[in-house]
């Protein structure tokens, strides 16, 4: 009875174009047929409310101009005696977005790149895990029976599909955070996050907007699609966001990339693309510089996992560490672990040679990118260094006499036993003499900026950075008195610091803060101590 309820109430919805208004929107006869059978039949209710608050709706885009289906399509099923779709595709988008599908499939997003590299999961795991984990937001380039590839709806939420959400960076937050590629956490630190916070505590927060072409984005601060996606400064927008990235530093190694270089041009192009976004808000040497700084941090991390592949080798070859290797169920035997990438799992060294690429190695970049300094420094390359004098430890405790020569050394540049990138004065420009007293590696090793100099310099001839990024650095390398901050003389803020700093760590005097913080004197005994 019910049943039959349904079908008669679907045929008398029929009999009128338009037999339902949802929210001030009136509902086509297709979609209306289809709403109160789902409220009939209280399956998924409150579709047809957010699909009333959509765009769709608005413009008469009704439930079949998606869900339509042949008898046959990979996800048709009978439903009472019409096929429909139950998971439209990017190929259902693009009968409306053809150039925004377009884009995304030839974007980063819509490359199954982790279909080439799933060991550390499928092997290290099980696979059940993976399936509400890793593959939650790696379906963001899921390959369809249909042949398009993607999921718009990762960024704009079925039924709404709203733009608010979709610029909003806590969508893109869902998949870039955690220890591997925290780019939301490195965004809410950076000052562009802090603006962002700041404008939503204040309800000055509007992100349903609209940006086609060129142009410039309504906000005065950037979110996530303002830098890789949006129309601004010139800019068409994109859905396309590797348009803008010049280097590949979520691999194990540093790249610059020639993804789809035939039509999205070379890395230079791609940077200055991303130097246009910059310098919407920020005056041109800043973007220079910072850009300058940005890529000489992607030239160190290499000369730092140079290093971790050297000693997994070296472990490798002494029989430290061993590939991972097994009979596959058709015979062929499969070797499951590269030592350049993760050295196998099973040892202390392959934990460090792993985390090192795809958790320290990727938030020092990462951040470097992105303006988050507690990212560049203690969650990136503090910890990348932590983790190499473990490596070079861990070679030593098992009898590797080259290790055990770095390990036993009391020598500050033991923690330097790779090449350095480095640039004098800060990223803001000069020192003070004071600010860069410090017994700083150019004060230990000799010719320090020479040898600085040169590596910098093949960088440049090696077409790693430009020759307006070299000439930058040369002209910092000529001044570098001046950028070190030995021609300014003394600053007094330090020098009073200093009288201030004398007295209050005075180990001799008992009235120094020191002093008394360290002898306070407890009366009672620990209490192990106690019988």
């Amino acid at each position: 009875m019910r049943k039959l309820l349904v079908v008669l109430s679907m045929f008398l919805l029929a009999s009128s174009a338009f037999a339902l208004e949802i929210k001030g929107i009136q509902v086509d006869a297709d979609s209306a047929k289809c709403i109160s059978c789902h409220q009939d039949m209280n399956v998924a209710t409150k579709v047809h409310d957010q699909w009333a608050e959509s765009a769709h709706a608005k413009n008469g885009v009704g439930c079949l101009d998606c869900h339509e289906a042949e008898q046959g399509d990979f996800d048709a099923i009978n439903h009472y005696g019409q096929f429909v779709g139950t998971h439209p595709t990017p190929k259902d988008c693009a009968k409306c977005h053809e150039e925004e599908v377009e884009q995304n499939t030839l974007s980063k997003h819509a490359y199954p790149f982790w279909l080439y590299a799933p060991a550390d999961r499928a092997v290290f795991e099980p696979i059940i895990g993976t399936k509400q984990g890793c593959e939650q937001c790696h379906n963001v380039s899921a390959m369809w029976p249909d042949g398009s590839v993607g999921e718009c709806d990762v960024c704009h939420s079925k039924h709404t599909f709203d733009l608010a959400q979709a610029h909003n960076p806590y969508t893109c937050g869902e998949c870039h955070l955690g220890p591997d590629h925290p780019q939301i956490e490195i965004y809410i630190e950076s000052k562009h996050g802090n603006i962002f916070t700041t404008r939503m505590a204040q309800g000055k927060l509007n992100l349903d907007y609209n940006t086609k072409k060129t142009g410039d984005t309504p906000l005065d601060f950037p979110v996530c699609t303002t830098c890789h996606m949006d129309a601004i400064n010139g800019l068409n927008s994109t859905h396309n966001v590797s348009e803008r990235l010049s280097w590949e530093s979520q691999a194990p190694w540093s790249y610059r990339t020639i993804w789809q270089e035939e039509k999205l041009g070379t890395w230079q192009e791609k940077q200055n693309r991303m130097k246009t976004t910059c310098k919407a808000c920020h005056a041109p040497n800043f973007v220079e510089d910072y850009f300058l700084v940005y890529d000489l941090v992607n030239l160190q991390y290499n000369e730092l996992r140079r290093q971790f592949v050297y000693w997994a080798k070296l472990y490798e070859k002494k029989g430290l560490i061993k590939p991972l290797k097994a009979k596959t169920v058709d015979g062929k035997e499969k070797k499951f672990s590269n030592t350049v990438i993760n050295a196998s799992w099973y040892t202390k060294a392959s934990e460090l040679m792993y985390n090192s690429w795809h958790h320290e190695g990727r938030r020092f970049r990462m951040g470097a990118a992105m303006q988050a300094a507690d990212y560049v420094q203690w969650h990136g390359i503090w910890e990348l260094q932590h983790n190499l004098q473990e490596m070079i430890a861990w070679g030593a405790e098992h009898g590797v006499e080259e290790a055990k020569k770095i390990y036993e050394s009391n020598s500050p540049t033991k923690f330097f036993t790779y090449k350095i990138y480095d640039i004098p004065g800060g990223l803001y420009g000069f020192y003070t003499e004071e600010q860069y007293s410090v017994p700083a590696l150019y004060k230990i090793i000799p010719n320090y900026w020479e040898k600085v100099k040169a590596n910098v310099e093949q960088a440049y001839k090696k077409g790693f950075i430009t020759k307006a990024e070299w000439e930058r650095w040369l002209e910092r390398y000529k001044n570098k008195d001046k950028y070190l901050g030995k021609t300014f003389g003394k600053h007094k803020v330090f020098q009073e610091y200093k009288k201030r700093k004398a007295k209050e760590l005075n180990l001799k005097d008992k009235n120094s803060p020191l002093y008394q913080a360290i002898h306070i004197g407890l009366p009672s005994p620990a209490m192990n101590d106690i019988k």
